[in-house]
């Protein structure tokens, strides 16, 4: 058996990038993995919602393996290869913007928001961005900057670049409605943002790291509608609600808003690293020659198993098994929110729920130190789960949305147990 020397680990990984688990991972099929003393987990952290497909989807696999008896790299801008324009062009097809739209590739979901940032200040010729307090783009330094939860992001880390500026973001269970988050957005145009040098907005049409919550198809039809009025861009953030995890293809299907600009990572390989901005073709035509370009981006491996991730949506009912997924979690956690004095909420778009953790609905404050006694005591009974929110007291659930209907079962009765 192969143990985790903390020795090792403290002397040769910064101290920051700490590990969750005892054990090092040996072995991941689907929904399960096995630590290293053999131990078996239900996997709800999913690589932080990177393994839609599960862990080595067999169609995904054998795409790469197919890939590798042929060659393992190229520089698309010098050597095209074929996997990256099959994959542009289905991505193109599928995502639910209603006009032509070309698709860049990229290696991580930061990159991505950086290039649509990038891209829509190079466009539009004006230099403002609107984000969203709550909102989580990356840990690179323009999207620290968009990120809009300082700890444990940003904390230290400034300045950041001061054209950014962040809105309210709509948080019922915590008494901000969408028209108080609208007025806000109006709030800062008449004051610290000028509208006519403001580029874009970007938004997460579900709140990853900001807690799991769920913006209203009223709240992004309205920011639709201040985005066309002011000739502003609209970029939807769906690295973590793409591929599925809302119970659509993509986020903007479940709330029918459409984006100009969205980025798109985390489910889109089946865990290999890949990302894309994915816009309107006037907008991504517009960069000079070489203005754009990566060196891994459109890796033709992770672009092999990205065609691979999308066969298996096509041929497999993930969506329709992700539906069921999503009554089944939603009627059992519905029902621990009357029973639990301290579980304030339940909320999220299809599977993507997040579970809020406070001290009894009567205070209503949240609770991070019950959050991460449930978390630990579900990691004992085999359940991986996180935290995400701004005090972080919400439970997540990531989950493949190819677990079988029993494992799901099976993950919600340990979580029960854990409560208890």
């Amino acid at each position: 058996m192969v143990y985790i020397e903390n020795d090792k680990i403290a002397s040769n990984v910064p101290s920051a990038w700490y590990s969750s688990l005892e054990n090092y991972i040996v072995k991941g099929r689907n929904a399960e993995i096995w630590d290293s003393e053999g131990k078996r987990f239900l996997d709800y952290v999913g690589g932080y919602a990177v393994l839609n497909t599960g862990h080595l989807h067999p169609t995904v696999i054998e795409r790469v393996k197919v890939q590798l008896d042929d060659f393992s790299h190229s520089c698309f801008a010098f050597a095209p290869h074929e996997n990256a324009v099959k994959l542009s062009e289905e991505l193109n097809k599928r995502y639910p913007i209603n006009s032509d739209t070309k698709t860049f590739m990229v290696n991580s979901g930061a990159e991505a928001v950086e290039n649509a940032v990038k891209i829509a200040r190079y466009f539009t010729n004006k230099k403002g961005i609107l984000s969203f307090k709550g909102g989580f783009h990356g840990r690179t330094y323009l999207a620290m900057g968009l990120t809009g939860k300082d700890k444990p992001y940003k904390e230290g880390f400034g300045p950041f670049p001061e054209f950014v500026k962040h809105a309210s973001y709509p948080y019922a269970y915590r008494d901000v409605s969408d028209d108080q988050a609208l007025e806000s957005v109006k709030e800062l145009f008449n004051t610290t943002l000028d509208p006519n040098d403001t580029a874009a907005m970007i938004v997460e049409v579900q709140l990853g790291e900001g807690g799991y919550i769920p913006a209203s198809s009223y709240f992004l039809q309205s920011l639709r509608e201040i985005c066309d009025e002011k000739n502003i861009l609209l970029i939807f953030d769906e690295v973590q609600t793409g591929f599925g995890r809302t119970g659509n293809m993509f986020g903007a299907e479940t709330v029918n808003v459409v984006p100009d600009i969205v980025t798109l990572a985390k489910g889109i390989a089946g865990g290999f690293p890949l990302a894309a901005v994915l816009g309107k073709s006037e907008i991504m035509d517009s960069i000079h020659d070489a203005g754009i370009g990566s060196t891994f981006g459109a890796s033709p491996v992770s672009c092999a198993a990205a065609l691979g991730v999308l066969e298996a949506f096509d041929n497999e009912n993930i969506l329709e098994n992700a539906s069921k997924q999503s009554e089944i979690m939603n009627s059992q956690l519905l029902n621990m929110l009357k029973e639990y004095d301290f579980i304030g909420d339940v909320r999220g778009y299809g599977p993507m729920i997040g579970v809020e953790i406070v001290k009894g609905k009567d205070l209503n404050s949240p609770d991070k130190d019950k959050t991460m006694q449930i978390i630990s005591k579900c990691k004992d009974n085999g359940l991986l789960l996180v935290s995400c929110g701004e005090n972080g007291n919400v439970i997540r659930f990531m989950g493949p949305l190819t677990t079988p209907i029993n494992q799901v079962e099976e993950a919600l009765e340990i979580f029960k147990n854990s409560l208890n």
